[in-house]
């Protein structure tokens, strides 16, 4: 069995404010959990949510999280709080498997944007979704997903469009520790985004399959329409 990272441990303009991830949807579902109730969690062996000191000292985070974590009956999910914001995605992932020493498959999945899948299968992939099939979409902001005739991921670039398919905030890697040991590699890259080590490693032939989902949403999409 897999193990998920939510990673939210990013530095935010304001700390007074809290950030959209922690905020609840009309149902009363914090947006970090929602985030990730559709995936097929009974293949999930734990559940890491990755935040920060600051806000869980000015927001009383774990203590709202626990109480999702019994509403939704995620006996397995826990809470990880780095000192530190982290300057990139792949550095939260990467303290998290070492501060909780995990080993085998990871699965990462964005706080601000959820989709269903049925399956994820014990293999390196990034979840994917086509462009056309989103009413509102910032392409700017988006990483992009190559796939070939044989179904395999060929390339991954930020920024730019050299494909309809998009990253949708999912992805899995067969090894935690080799996630690692790119992430030392890249840590001096700047910025440095999850895109980065899959490409680097997709350069070292390690293969990569796409993830195909469905019901695809994007709240930080839809905050930006809302306030634009």
């Amino acid at each position: 069995m897999m193990t998920l990272i939510v990673p939210i441990a990013a530095s935010h303009a304001d700390i007074h404010k809290l950030p959209q991830p922690f905020r609840f949807d009309d149902e009363g579902t914090m947006f970090c959990v929602k985030a990730i109730t559709g995936l097929p969690l009974s293949e999930i062996k734990d559940i890491y949510f990755v935040i920060l000191r600051e806000h869980e000292e000015r927001f009383m985070l774990s203590e709202q999280l626990s109480m999702q974590f019994r509403k939704h009956g995620l006996t397995n999910a826990h809470v990880t709080i780095l000192d530190q914001p982290t300057t990139s995605q792949a550095e939260t992932v990467t303290q998290a498997i070492r501060l909780n020493d995990i080993k085998g498959i990871v699965f990462i999945k964005d706080a601000d944007c959820y989709f269903t899948t049925d399956e994820i299968l014990p293999q390196n992939g990034v979840a994917i979704y086509a462009l056309e099939n989103l009413p509102l979409v910032d392409p700017q902001h988006k990483s992009y997903v190559a796939v070939d005739d044989m179904f395999y991921v060929t390339n991954i670039i930020e920024k730019r469009v050299v494909s309809h398919f998009f990253s949708a905030g999912g992805y899995c890697f067969e090894d935690a520790q080799e996630f690692c040991r790119y992430y030392d590699r890249l840590r001096d890259y700047s910025p440095l985004y999850l895109s980065h080590i899959i490409y680097a490693m997709l350069l070292d032939k390690k293969i990569f399959r796409p993830i195909q989902i469905d019901d695809y949403q994007d709240w930080s999409i839809d905050a930006l329409f809302k306030r634009n």
